[in-house]
């Protein structure tokens, strides 16, 4: 396991998910971590979770769609800690695109909000993260897109696809980009991971979709969120050290076939 000790990290997304698991796992690793998300009560509850832990962690409301939300959140970040390291970038919503309208039905109102929530909050939280670590020694950063921006996933719509593939090609940009500042920026795609987002049209049609995906990935069962947050864990570590620019599939072989 990767020693995080005197390491600050940032999670957006962080009451639930995939995003809960990866502040656990940095917390867990040693990092005193910031955890944010949109949803107050989600955060909080799993901030509070680990601090009767004993680990050193707070959390800020923010809405990664907003710039200022989310430059006040880096802000506080470094003055709560006095420094960022690393950033793990999870947000991201597929619920109102996902199994809707075919994509000549898909209504505009519905693309823009999934492009705003699984891309644009990717943009706006790398740029302030990435601001500050060029002036602070460099740093590491993980975003989190999906198998459905790199293959057809019939139970991701469109726009959903479209964002995430964003999110791999701004990883790429950055991680070029930032290279020589001491910037490492990758990505995961996870497989089949149950997370309360399968469960926002209702616990029935949230286990139809895992049924649906789960034989398309060779090992034939769900995938933890820790496990997501191990590889995040990972690519931020010093024993990445020459990794950058990496999409990393989390899935149990989905994308092997």
């Amino acid at each position: 396991m990767s020693n995080y000790q005197g390491k600050v990290v940032l999670v957006t997304a962080a009451g639930a998910g995939i995003g809960s698991a990866t502040a656990e796992g940095f917390a867990r690793r040693g990092a005193r971590v910031m955890l944010s998300d949109i949803n107050a009560a989600a955060g909080e509850a799993t901030t509070e979770r680990l601090r009767e832990e004993g680990f050193d962690v707070r959390f800020l409301r923010a809405d990664a769609t907003e710039e200022a939300d989310v430059e006040a959140l880096v802000r506080k970040t470094v003055e709560t800690f006095g420094a960022l390291h690393v950033a793990a970038n999870v947000v991201g919503d597929a619920h109102r695109d996902a199994s809707g309208p075919e994509f000549h039905q898909q209504s505009l109102e519905s693309w823009e909000h999934t492009q705003a929530v699984s891309l644009r909050s990717v943009f706006l939280s790398m740029k302030h993260e990435i601001a500050y670590m060029i002036d602070h020694g460099g740093g590491a950063i993980c975003n989190v897109t999906s198998l459905a921006a790199l293959l057809y996933v019939g139970a991701s719509g469109a726009a959903y696809a479209a964002a995430k593939a964003g999110v791999v090609r701004l990883t790429k940009f950055a991680s070029v980009s930032y290279a020589d500042r001491g910037v490492r920026v990758n990505c995961i795609a996870p497989g089949v991971t149950p997370t309360e987002a399968y469960n926002k049209a209702g616990a029935e049609m949230g286990q139809m979709v895992i049924d649906h995906l789960l034989p398309f990935q060779p090992i034939k069962r769900v995938i933890a969120t820790s496990e997501q947050a191990d590889a995040i864990a990972w690519l931020c570590s010093a024993d990445a050290g020459m990794v950058t620019g990496h999409v990393l599939p989390v899935d149990g072989g989905w994308t092997a076939r």
